[in-house]
């Protein structure tokens, strides 16, 4: 018998000559291998296109029950392969009794009983998504759609860390906060399906490093904290605003006055999404408030925003017909939801695609990547400009972020005292339409020199007047002192703190 090799494999063909005893064409026509035994080359008759299929097959067990096992195709399998397959086979059958077609069954039926990655993304999601808010779900799923193209065939419980590092860097290497975000995903969704779905205690394989790793990692991500807020020395907010306004006038917007917006958003410091998604019934026409529904933290985190004179006269200039008899959202889009009504609009898109690229746009050298892009405002900047003017004017860490949103840290404050302090963000929003004011009037450069309560503010009931004082500061707290014959209140760490003593 002649000893296979590639080529010999190669220029075998179907021979149309040979027949069955009964003279029929066979189902296929075979080469017996003579280094294994058992093992031998199964010819099939030639497709449509000419060519014959070769696969690789072991004869097993004894003369009376001799059975079959598929081995592979010639071409996926090289002979040297198969022939290491068959000897494996053959010592797992004859010295341990392993039956190569029952493992092969087997094998089969576990895997259709694992989870692929797909699956296990689809599950985390289904089960997450009621205790996530909006936008963090339609984050999460549009990670789980790198996370399901990349590797969603594979099976959840056979993926390793080596599956998922080329995928991770290509997309660091492309965007690295995306990346990350794409990391932090499966890593939940991994311990999420070894806490309830019966993944196997394996290790996670979204942890592409330890703790303890060198900072020189090839998947570390190095963030980058960007400060960017409206500088008043260098006129930027004014320089920002006659912008806006110029856009606001000679260009075809999407509806929006882009002036009024950053005006929004300095006076309510709400994130981008929150203030798109403000409707009109979260006004309070009474008390002049405007409710924050919908935080990014979800609606434990809602809290109520008092508005000043300016910013309600901004609401009122956004929509048609009377403020009061107005209803859906305060920035509606073109889409629509089942019932025909509009959705809020997606995003200020104007901002991003035309406005931050006018040269007039103030920049910021410090806050550019390598190529040079990123230093221009943002629309969440502006929330970042509005709380860095109020620590200029003197509000103390714990006012700042009550005007933002936060919720008080100590355990008093946070667990028994329930006030939403709408005072608080009353004074802070007042400052800040004054400083808005300051910059209309060309006063930008001097705007946080003397800071003074305003009287709108001093004579509303939210205003506290500390005992023995007719008015209050910042806080309700500071010294009264006189500059160029005005009464102002110094607001200094020294005055703040003999006030509380």
């Amino acid at each position: 018998m002649a000893k296979l090799n590639e080529t010999k494999i190669g220029k075998l063909r179907w021979d149309n000559s040979k027949r069955t005893r009964g003279g029929n064409v066979p189902q296929f026509q075979w080469v017996d291998d003579a280094e294994v035994g058992g093992l031998h080359l199964r010819i099939y008759p030639p497709k449509a296109y000419g060519i014959s299929n070769k696969v690789f097959y072991l004869k097993y067990g004894s003369s009376v029950e001799r059975k079959v096992y598929r081995i592979g195709t010639w071409g996926e399998w090289t002979l040297a392969d198969a022939r290491d397959e068959a000897r494996r086979l053959r010592r797992a059958f004859y010295d341990l009794g392993v039956d190569p077609n029952r493992a092969k069954k087997e094998r089969l039926r576990k895997a259709q009983a694992c989870l692929t990655v797909k699956e296990l993304c689809e599950l985390y999601l289904e089960d997450r998504a009621p205790a996530w808010s909006d936008s963090y779900t339609a984050s999460n799923r549009l990670h789980a759609s790198r996370v399901v193209d990349a590797l969603g065939a594979k099976y959840a419980d056979s993926l390793t860390k080596d599956d998922v590092a080329p995928v991770f860097l290509d997309i660091k290497r492309k965007s690295p906060s995306q990346a990350d975000l794409f990391k932090t995903f499966g890593r939940g969704c991994y311990r999420w399906g070894m806490d309830w779905k019966g993944l196997s205690g394996m290790p996670n394989p979204f942890v592409l490093e330890r703790g303890n790793s060198s900072a020189k990692s090839k998947f570390k991500i190095h963030r980058i904290q960007r400060k960017r807020a409206l500088r008043y020395k260098k006129g930027e907010c004014g320089q920002l605003f006659d912008l806006l306004a110029d856009f606001d006038k000679h260009s075809r917007s999407d509806g929006q006055e882009y002036l009024t917006i950053a005006k929004l958003f300095l006076l309510t410091a709400f994130r981008n999404e929150e203030l798109r998604k403000a409707r009109w019934e979260h006004l309070d026409h009474k008390l002049r408030t405007l409710r924050n529904a919908d935080p990014k933290y979800g609606d434990v985190k809602a809290y109520t925003m008092p508005l000043t004179d300016m910013g309600y006269e901004l609401l009122e200039s956004l929509g048609e017909g009377n403020i009061r008899f107005r209803h859906g959202p305060i920035f509606p889009g073109q889409a629509r939801d089942k019932n025909k009504n509009p959705k809020p609009l997606g995003s200020f898109e104007r901002w991003t695609r035309v406005i931050r690229k006018d040269p007039r746009m103030p920049v910021d050298e410090s806050c550019m990547n390598e190529a040079g892009q990123g230093g221009h405002i943002r629309i969440h900047d502006l929330r970042r400009s509005s709380i860095t003017w109020l620590q200029q004017m003197g509000f103390t860490v714990e006012e700042r972020g009550i005007f933002k949103g936060a919720k008080p840290s100590g355990v008093t404050e946070a667990v028994y005292s329930q006030a939403d302090q709408e005072d608080i963000r009353l004074r802070c929003a007042q400052a800040i339409e004054d400083r808005i004011r300051d910059v209309e009037n060309g006063d930008e450069t001097s705007m946080f020199d003397t800071w003074k309560a305003s009287k709108k503010v001093t004579d509303s009931p939210l205003w506290p007047r500390p005992r023995g004082s007719r008015t209050g500061g910042p806080g309700g707290s500071g010294t009264l002192t006189r500059t160029k014959g005005k009464r102002t209140w110094n607001t200094s760490k020294r005055a703040t703190d003999s006030w509380r003593r």
